[in-house]
């Protein structure tokens, strides 16, 4: 089912995970429940407390499709490969429900605005910057460093490929690896590639041979791209050639 809405999002010219969409929802909403929780407290207003409440029982409600999408996006994307960043996203999310719920709950029956319930709410807002931080890490991961060299020259190689290989490395890959630098993503960096006497991780001599070998069946925690078809395959290679 959740590869069909994939294939059916790439025909229409969607190549992104769903999840970051729906974040919005939760982390806009839990940080307008601490901005209101604050207002009530500071100004004495039943009328902000009402509103953080209504704010915190939506966002607790945003959580469980924001968590669904991004379990398709982990299966999909990464194809469930056990990451730390996505074990601490996953478990800031349970936090994150558990903060929100015990935060409803304490606003009911027009009690009045604790320090207790303050701190509840600032857990709630630390969850969801975690829940940002370890996002972006999964996007952009540690910053590249300065690099060395001049890029290849591919000469006989179709740019048609080339666009082709770079659309899908983009789609398939940019979430796990730079292009542009040899520094750790979540996988190692791919600057110069082939260029290389061994493969980084695997150690198998850098041949297009093995290339295909490790897209087709992974080294570790690499997840498997063997629907790939041999001519996306062929792209991909020419592309990181090209690196």
């Amino acid at each position: 089912m959740a590869s069909k809405l994939y294939h059916f999002l790439d025909g229409l010219g969607y190549h992104h995970p769903l999840h970051p969409v729906l974040t919005h929802l939760p982390v806009g909403l839990t940080i307008g429940a601490f901005v209101f929780i604050m207002l009530a407290y500071i100004l004495k207003s039943d009328k902000y407390m009402n509103t953080a409440r209504h704010c915190t029982i939506l966002a607790a409600l945003a959580v469980i499709p924001t968590a669904i999408m991004g379990y398709m996006d982990w299966q999909h994307f990464y194809g469930g490969t056990s990451l730390t960043a996505i074990k601490i996203k996953m478990t800031l999310a349970v936090i994150l429900m558990v903060v929100l719920l015990a935060a409803a709950s304490m606003g009911r029956n027009g009690a009045r605005v604790s320090g207790k319930k303050l701190l509840v709410h600032f857990l709630g807002l630390l969850a969801v910057a975690g829940l940002g931080f370890f996002g972006g890490e999964l996007v952009y991961g540690a910053k590249p460093g300065p690099t060395t060299g001049e890029p290849v020259v591919q000469g006989a190689v179709d740019t048609g490929m080339l666009s082709a290989g770079e659309m899908l490395f983009n789609q398939k890959c940019a979430f796990c690896h730079f292009t542009d630098s040899t520094a750790t993503k979540v996988g190692p960096g791919l600057k110069g590639l082939f260029k290389k006497q061994k493969m980084t991780v695997s150690g198998w001599p850098m041949t297009p041979e093995n290339v295909r070998r490790q897209l087709q069946t992974p080294f570790k925690q690499m997840p498997p791209f063997d629907s790939l078809t041999e001519e996306q395959v062929q792209a991909l290679v020419d592309y990181l050639k090209s690196l």
